[in-house]
Order: C-alpha cells, then structure tokens, then sequence
C-alpha cells in the first residue's frame, strides 16, 4: 500500500521499485495516480519506465511537467538525463538533440544516450561522429566512454560496414582494458563480421577470456555470414568440448552457414540434431534457411517433406524461397518431387502473396515449357487486382 496522503517519498519508492522490475505499465499507472507533487527523484523513476514502453507521449508529458515546474536544462542532470534516454528510446532524436545541446553540463550517460540513440535510429554515421565529439571533449576534461557508450558506437559501425571505425574502436578498447569485457567483446565480433573481416572477427573471440552462449553464437554467425562453412561446423565441435549447450541461435547460424555453402545434407543433419538430440524446437526461420540449402543445392525433392515437419502454417516468405529455387533449376525445379504439391498450395489460395511473388511464379513455370500454367497466374493477378511495384534504385 501507498503511505499516507501527500508521501512523495512513499509514492516514489513504490514506482521505482516497478520500473526496475520490468512492470513499466504499472510504474507509469502509478504515477499517475499520485495524490502527492512529484519530485525530481519520482520523475527520475518514471521516465525509465516510459521509455521501456516506448510511450513518447508520455515521457514528453512528464517532460513537460517537469519544464513548467522549473525544470530547465541544467536544473538536475539525472532528469535531464533521464529525459534524454526516453527521448532516444523512443526515437525522438530531434529532441533529444535539442535537450543534449541545451545541457550545461553533460556526464558518460548524456553522450551514450545520444550515441545509443543515434545508432539505432538509422543514423549511425552520426553515432559514430557523437563519439568522435565524446572524445574531443574528453581532451577539455570531459567524460570517458564506458562499457555501453562503445558497444554502442561498435553497433553504428556494424551497421554501416565501417571497417577502419571498428578497427579504432578495436584498438581504443584494447588501450583501456575494455576488449576483454564479455559485451564488448561480442560486440566486437559481430562488428567485424557485419564489416566482412571474418579473422578479426574471431581475434576478438579468442581475445576473450570467458566465452559465454552470446559469443560462441556470435562467432558462429561470423563465419557463417562470411562462407566459412567449415570454421562454423568445427566451433559447434568446439562449444560441445567446452562444455557450452548451443541454443536455437547457435543452430540458425550454422544453418545459415550450411545455406551459403549449398551443403542440403549438412543442413538436414543439422535440423535433425536441433531436434533429436538437443530437443530444441526449430523455429520457422531454422525450416527457411534448410529450405534455402536445399534450394541452392538443387534438392527440391526434400521441400515437401520440411514444409510437411513446420509449426507453422506455410506462408509467403517459404513459397518466395521455392519460387526462386524453382527458377533457378526449371522444370526440374517446378515439376520435380514436392514441386507440384507446393506450386498446388498457391494455386489454391492457401497463401497471400503480392505482385513480386506472383511475377517470379509466372516466370518460373514460363521457363519450365507451362505456359497455360503461367498464363493463369497472370490472369489470376489481373482479376485479383494485383500489380508487381516496378523495381527502382537510387544508385
């Protein structure tokens, strides 16, 4: 129970308390039911609650509260730094910017909001100049990044394939000791491997010295995304010596590999095993990338009876996958074992499918001699109204 009437220290020690074990609806419900003024400290304990909701309109609400209160940039930099980490979670950078310019005085949280902020809001060439800023500043007597400021920049560098920034930031963390922090050093690894450099990417794993389930999966996806089949199937054998259990993530990665390499039999091995052995149940993205193995393997002969093993109801993202594969093998492809009875599933509406879907449908029978069949696809699309959007491309 809420203390007596008016007890803005009871009121506050009871929302906190829901932020902070993830119950971010009933600290917000609290609040509002407050029957006391609010203080720095109950604002403080909201706004977190707010931004896990990724509720703008009401972290800007308490925001403003908090403005007509007095509350001005530089007022109390927990609030301001409470606010600016709602207003990047929440993808308001535009304010966010506005109230990190405004600041007086800015700590490590300030700048890792802004640079978090930016990296994942599909800005992160800007995350990347906010650390370089960072560091400028930290030459003024300024802040130094810590553990989620560089995660958080090594985030932006992934995303933009910027290898030379993810070798500085590789380097600014060995320099400070940082490299051998579990999270930054799966960071690291996954930055490297979206960058394409697959032997940094497993420098850094080795550079670990404690290796949990994240950076065993991570180092594995590395490979994978990179065509090192062979590298991915020996860490699996690696992980089991360590004494390491790989999960549903661990197991798509080395699908994902087994795809890019054509290897189908590996594939099915591997499904196999996620099931048998480990009684981990494949998701519907571990039955697409088998299919695709299959499919860049010429195996269309095995499609049938993966998508008759699936959870979950065959839909359009799993007829794109044989579309392209009947494609490119032809009429083996269309009219192979598994191929009509899948090519039958559309055909009687049991999956939705846009213009593009329908396009590479039409093709792939035209290429395979059946044209009657391809010809009443088209004039299915036309009578359902169905138009493939024209390709574009801004290069």
């Amino acid at each position: 129970m809420i203390g007596s009437r008016g007890d803005v220290v009871s009121w506050t020690k009871r929302i906190s308390a829901l932020a902070r074990s993830g119950r971010a609806a009933e600290a917000v419900a609290a609040f509002a039911r407050m029957d006391a003024a609010p203080n720095a400290l109950t604002l403080a304990s909201v706004l977190p609650a707010c931004a896990a909701l990724r509720s703008l309109d009401a972290g800007r609400a308490v925001h403003g509260y908090w403005f007509r209160r007095g509350g001005a940039p530089g007022a109390n930099l927990i609030v301001d730094n409470a606010v600016l980490d709602m207003y990047a979670k929440c993808g308001a950078l535009g304010s966010a910017r506005r109230l990190f310019d405004g600041m007086p005085e800015r700590d490590v949280r300030s700048w890792t909001a802004m640079v978090w902020g930016l990296a994942r809001s599909g800005s992160p060439h800007d995350a990347v100049g906010m650390f370089r800023a960072m560091l400028s500043d930290r030459g003024g007597g300024g802040e130094a990044p810590n553990e989620a400021t560089v995660v958080s920049v090594l985030h932006a560098a992934a995303r933009t394939g910027a290898l030379a920034c993810g070798e500085a930031l590789h380097a600014f963390a060995l320099k400070r000791g940082l490299a051998g922090e579990q999270v930054i050093g799966n960071a690291l690894i996954d930055a490297y491997a979206k960058c394409g450099d697959a032997r940094m990417a497993f420098r850094a794993f080795g550079e670990l010295p404690e290796k949990d389930l994240v950076s065993w999966g991570t180092v594995t996806m590395a490979m994978a995304m990179n065509g090192r089949c062979r590298e991915a199937l020996i860490l699996l054998s690696l992980m089991l010596r360590r004494g390491v259990r790989p999960d549903g993530a661990v197991f798509l990665a080395l699908l994902s590999a087994c795809c890019h390499a054509g290897l189908a039999d590996q594939a099915l091995e591997v499904l196999d095993a996620m099931r048998r052995v480990y009684g981990i149940a494949p998701g519907k993205e571990h039955y697409t990338c088998a299919l695709d193995a299959c499919g860049r393997a010429g195996r269309l002969d095995k499609f049938e009876e993966i998508v008759s093993q699936m959870p979950v109801e065959f839909d359009q993202q799993v007829l794109g996958v044989f579309c392209s594969s009947a494609s490119k093998w032809g009429a083996r492809g269309v009219a192979g074992v598994g191929g009509e009875q899948l090519w039958g599933r559309f055909l009687d509406e049991e999956v939705e499918a846009g213009g593009g879907m329908y396009a590479l449908m039409s093709k792939s029978l035209a290429d395979a001699g059946r044209w009657e069949d391809a010809c009443a696809v088209r004039e299915r699309m036309t009578a359902r109204r169905i138009e493939k959007t024209a390709a574009c491309t801004w290069i």
